[in-house]
């Protein structure tokens, strides 16, 4: 099920497409120090193939003639999109499990940090700026991500706030996962925070004392 509905918040630095998916203006910036320049292309994931190497890979090539690459979590710190002069996206490898990275959009940053990730399932038969000058707020449509997940500073994996397959609620996901934040837990207990609340939640939290 998905929600129409647009989020916003006053610190805009970008509005989220699906242009991320075929080949755009971009950088990819590698764990080494290296700034690859040119076009970039992330995968599609369908929740209903499995990837034969279990690999999520960004390709990479100079020009569109030129030969592409490929690049992996254990050479990408960062990727870069930028669909226009106005509106960049940036994508990083988030930790799903101790073996198995995924490449997300940041959402919102802070101490806890939000991503949201585009999924398919169409395939399958059956059944404002930080201290470190990076941005810390993005304007999204709910619309156009199926899955969320957060990541706090010093947590090795990043735990799922709303997934395809739905194995949990996401109210009992948020109200464990934001335990610490009484505030936040009331809100979600009494249905304040909704699944199209979740940038909303998470920003919350992170102001949080």
């Amino acid at each position: 099920m998905k929600f129409y509905v647009t989020l916003f918040c006053f610190f805009v630095v970008t509005t989220i497409s699906f242009a991320q998916y075929d080949w755009s203006n971009g950088e990819v910036v590698l764990k080494n120090g290296t700034t690859l320049k040119g076009l970039v292309k992330l995968p599609v994931i369908s929740k209903d193939l499995i990837a034969i190497n279990g690999k999520e890979k960004v390709k990479f090539k100079t020009t569109k003639k030129a030969k592409t690459e490929k690049y992996d979590e254990t050479q990408v710190k960062q990727i870069i999109i930028r669909n226009s002069d106005t509106e960049t996206a940036y994508f990083e490898y988030v930790p799903l499990s101790k073996n198995k990275h995924g490449i997300f959009k940041v959402i919102t940053r802070g101490k806890a940090t939000l991503y949201g990730k585009a999924v398919s399932t169409s395939s399958s038969t059956p059944m404002h700026f930080g201290a470190t000058g990076q941005p810390t707020h993005y304007m999204y449509s709910f619309n156009d991500f199926d899955e969320f997940y957060v990541l706090r500073d010093q947590e090795a994996i990043a735990s799922p706030l709303i997934t395809i397959r739905i194995s949990r609620s996401f109210k009992n996901r948020a109200i464990e996962y934001f335990a610490d934040c009484p505030s936040v837990v009331e809100k979600l207990e009494d249905k304040t925070y909704r699944k199209e609340d979740v940038m909303t939640l998470v920003e919350d939290y992170n102001a949080c004392q």
